[in-house]
């Protein structure tokens, strides 16, 4: 199975107590996943039973404590990188802005260690000559050409 770095909490019911069976079937992980996260990771199971329960409420902070931990975000000047898996400075001589026609800007850049292309998007509020990723002097800012056809025409 692949790994997971966000779990949805939506799933978890209130008040409700979960087997580990339950909470592997819950998420499409296996079961021995959810005894490494009792034994190693800190996940309460209920005291007093031969069989692992887990409460909702347990199970939920846990959730929330692993989506914190896995989550890695952006300071300024920063593109999250795919390959390198964190978030990275580009490289400032690759930088391209290109305005879309709601309002907001893609920035386009290479990762500075990797090499590997890197996408953002910026409201068009914050953006201006002081934001970090502003290419003013790295190239020309590219105006959208619209081919794609917005807003779409469709034929109903």
């Amino acid at each position: 199975m692949a790994r997971r770095d966000r779990y949805s909490l939506a799933p978890i019911r209130g008040n409700y107590t979960y087997s580990v069976e339950e909470v592997a079937e819950l998420y499409g992980i296996a079961s021995e996943t959810v005894f490494r996260w009792i034994r190693d990771e800190g996940l309460k199971r209920l005291p007093g039973s031969k069989k692992f329960y887990i409460h909702s409420s347990d199970m939920r902070r846990f959730l929330e404590r692993k989506n914190k931990r896995n989550k890695k975000p952006c300071s300024d000047g920063e593109i999250y990188c795919c390959k390198c898996r964190v978030p990275r400075r580009p490289s400032m001589n690759a930088v391209q802005a290109e305005n879309l026609p709601n309002g907001t800007i893609r920035v386009k850049a290479k990762c500075g260690v990797c090499g590997t292309g890197q996408f953002k998007v910026v409201s068009g509020k914050n953006w201006s000559e002081s934001h970090p990723l502003y290419p003013d002097r790295n190239g020309p800012t590219i105006e959208h050409s619209g081919a794609n056809g917005w807003p779409r025409n469709c034929q109903t």
